[in-house]
């Protein structure tokens, strides 16, 4: 619906929806802005851990094993609303194999609770009006696309965030949307089985 203030999407949109859904560009579901972290300087030990894009697996999701230690004088430069947070979504941004690549940060990722900030080869999204599983399975649908936009150079493709940010995404109510993540979460095992 175009209400004359904000631009209007209506003639962009990639499908239908049904009526009680709306779309919206995921800039504007955003709690925080979509960005990428910092270049990190890193030490041998420390309390603080900077998440990289090796820490975002194929396979086993989110592995905070992988990554390594913050030099602690960097950390001054990490406002909190930098660090990690539960239900964050990580997307690569750099390197081709793991451009694009989506993945999802918990709370059970971290059971030590330690401080997590991200490097600058991520770019993380955050939500709160809206489910934020259910924006990870969206985009988990982009992800080719995410592949395919990076910029630059054959070894060093770079995804910029106008390109995350811009991305449509269909919003059910939001009971409708636990209900798509409740099915999509059964579903995931047998998918897994049949491959």
């Amino acid at each position: 619906m175009c209400d004359g203030v904000e631009h209007c999407i209506d003639a962009e949109v990639p499908f239908e929806i049904p009526e009680s859904w709306g779309w919206v560009r995921l800039l504007d579901i955003a709690t925080k802005e979509i960005k990428r972290g910092k270049s990190p300087t890193y030490a041998e030990k420390g309390t603080v851990f900077v998440f990289a894009q090796k820490c975002n697996t194929k396979y086993y999701g989110v592995d905070i094993s992988l990554a390594k230690y913050l030099d602690e004088k960097a950390f001054a430069k990490y406002p909190k609303s930098e660090y990690l947070t539960d239900m964050d979504i990580i997307v690569n941004s750099t390197e081709t194999g793991t451009l694009g690549r989506i993945g999802l940060y918990t709370e059970h990722d971290n059971s030590d609770n330690i401080t997590l900030v991200p490097d600058s080869h991520v770019t993380i999204v955050r939500t709160s009006v809206v489910s934020a599983k259910y924006i990870y399975y969206v985009l988990l649908t982009y992800q080719k696309y995410l592949e395919e936009s990076g910029e630059g150079s054959t070894k060093q493709k770079e995804l910029k965030p106008d390109t995350i940010k811009s991305l449509f995404i269909p919003i059910p109510p939001l009971a409708e949307q636990h209900r798509i993540v409740a099915k999509i979460n059964e579903l995931l095992p047998i998918i897994g089985k049949l491959k």
